[in-house]
C-alpha cells in the first residue's frame, strides 16, 4: 500500500497463466489513491479481471475454449468485499469502474478465490521476495530457476 513515495499510490500486479505458463502479467501505479489495503486488492482485482475476460476471449477466437477462469487474491478482506454487496455502505468512496468486479461474478464470468500469501507468484512483481519465495513464484508461472 501506498509504495509509491512521491504521490502515495499503490501499485497492481498480477500475472496469467495458460497451462502453467506465465502469457500475461502487469505491475503498474494504481491509477487512485487507495484508503486502506483492502481498497488496493480490490482495485487489483479489477484490473485484473478485464484482463483475464480479454485473455478469455481471446483463446475462444483462435479456438482454445477455457473452462471458467479463477482469479486468486491473497486479501481475504477483498474478496468478501467483491462477493458481498452488502458492504456497500463503507466503499461508496471508490470509483464506480472498479465495482465491475460485481457483475463479472454475478455473471459467473469467473471465481474468485483465496491464494495463500507464500503462494501469491505476483508478489516477486512488486515485494523483496527471499530466494526460496522467488524460486516458488517462478516455479509456478513455469519460468526457469
Amino acid at each position: 500500500m501506498a509504495g509509491d513515495r512521491d504521490n502515495r499510490r499503490s501499485t497492481t500486479r498480477y500475472v496469467f497463466t495458460v497451462g502453467g505458463t506465465a502469457v500475461s502479467w502487469v505491475s503498474k501505479i494504481q491509477s487512485v489513491i487507495a484508503l486502506s489495503t483492502t481498497e488496493v486488492e480490490y482495485v487489483a482485482a479489477t484490473e485484473a479481471i478485464k484482463e483475464m475476460i480479454w485473455l478469455q476471449r481471446f483463446l475462444d477466437e483462435l479456438g482454445k475454449k477455457q473452462e471458467l477462469g479463477r482469479l486468486y487474491s491473497d486479501n481475504q478482506s477483498a474478496i468478501h468485499l467483491a462477493k458481498n454487496f452488502a458492504f456497500h455502505s463503507k466503499i461508496k468512496h471508490i470509483q464506480l469502474k472498479y465495482h465491475f468486479i460485481w457483475s463479472a461474478l454475478e455473471d459467473g464470468q469467473l471465481k474468485l478465490k483465496k491464494i495463500h500469501t507464500s503462494q501469491n507468484p505476483a508478489d516477486m512483481l512488486t515485494k523483496f521476495v527471499t530466494r526460496e519465495k522467488l524460486r516458488i513464484c517462478l516455479v509456478s508461472i513455469s519460468l526457469q530457476v
